[in-house]
């Protein structure tokens, strides 16, 4: 049986550790809701901190890539970050009114554009032109969008918040809506692909299979806590999740089995992330970050 084994605790933070991200197994940014940002390495060493990212909590972070990232947060504003020659990042772009409410989610494409979803119940699309973001596309979720996933091969974005998930083609400009499904999420990260063929979304006490084809649930399984965080080991056929609960629920990808449920926190778990195949990183209301190692419990 599937069982995961601390390796290290750090608590570094003044309030609670919302999520990661992952630039490499050696290179990890965790986000606050003290609106501070901590790169670690993969044992947890401080290599550097930055306070007062943002002046409020730090809702979501995504990796453009090695040397670069953006972040958004509940003062509204969405900041992108590079790395100096010193290794160190530091601010590049300070973007503001844009959205009208908490920005909760974003995803920074290999393009530089930025995809943001926000409380306002708005979804953005900016475009850097002459070093400047500008807002290209609006489109609207109707509620508040509090997750969002986009699958790179088809240019689908998908859009989760508490009344459903939306599903938007971004192909060639046209940026329409195709359908909206009954699923809904409340974290940022509770919304996840699981493997070319299915997606997973959290919400109340369930999780919901959703067909990237066809569009529509195809499984609901029950869980005992709301889900705010949701991570894919695909070479273990691992789903794992988080959220108001100390523990975490592991499931079977294929059969949806429940593998294990366990303690990892002493409150609320709001961040889960592969660090690799053998590695997961979780981040709690405790203010507490933590490293676990998977393991073959015999037994």
């Amino acid at each position: 049986m599937q069982a995961i084994s601390l390796i290290t605790s750090l608590k570094v933070n003044k309030d609670a550790v919302n999520t990661f991200g992952i630039i490499s197994s050696n290179n990890i940014i965790s986000i606050s809701s003290d609106g501070s940002i901590t790169i670690f390495d993969g044992f947890l060493k401080i290599k550097q901190k930055i306070e007062n990212a943002h002046q409020g909590t730090i809702f979501d972070i995504s990796i453009k890539d090695e040397n670069n990232f953006a972040t958004c947060s509940a003062d509204k504003s969405i900041k992108t970050w590079n790395k100096t020659d010193a290794n160190n990042f530091k601010l590049n772009n300070d973007i503001k009114d844009i959205h009208e409410d908490d920005i909760h989610k974003i995803i920074y494409l290999e393009d530089n554009s930025i995809i943001s979803g926000s409380k306002d119940s708005k979804i953005k699309i900016l475009k850097l032109i002459n070093k400047e973001y500008k807002c290209h596309v609006v489109l609207d979720h109707i509620a508040p969008v509090y997750s969002m996933l986009y699958i790179k091969e088809n240019k689908l974005l998908i859009s989760s918040g508490i009344l459903h998930s939306s599903w938007w083609d971004l192909n060639d400009g046209i940026n329409s809506l195709i359908t909206k499904i009954d699923a809904f999420c409340y974290g940022k990260n509770a919304l996840q692909r699981i493997d070319k063929e299915r997606i997973i979304i959290g919400g109340r006490e369930k999780l919901q299979i959703v067909s990237i084809k066809g569009k529509k649930i195809i499984k609901e399984i029950e869980n005992d806590f709301l889900v705010w965080a949701i991570c894919i080991v695909e070479k273990k056929k691992l789903i794992i999740c988080g959220g108001v609960s100390n523990n975490i629920a592991i499931f079977n990808s294929d059969n949806y089995d429940k593998i294990l449920v366990t303690n990892c926190h002493s409150k609320n778990i709001r961040g889960i992330s592969l660090i690799s195949n053998e590695k997961i990183i979780t981040g709690s209301e405790d203010k507490k970050t933590k490293i676990w190692r998977f393991i073959n419990n015999k037994k």
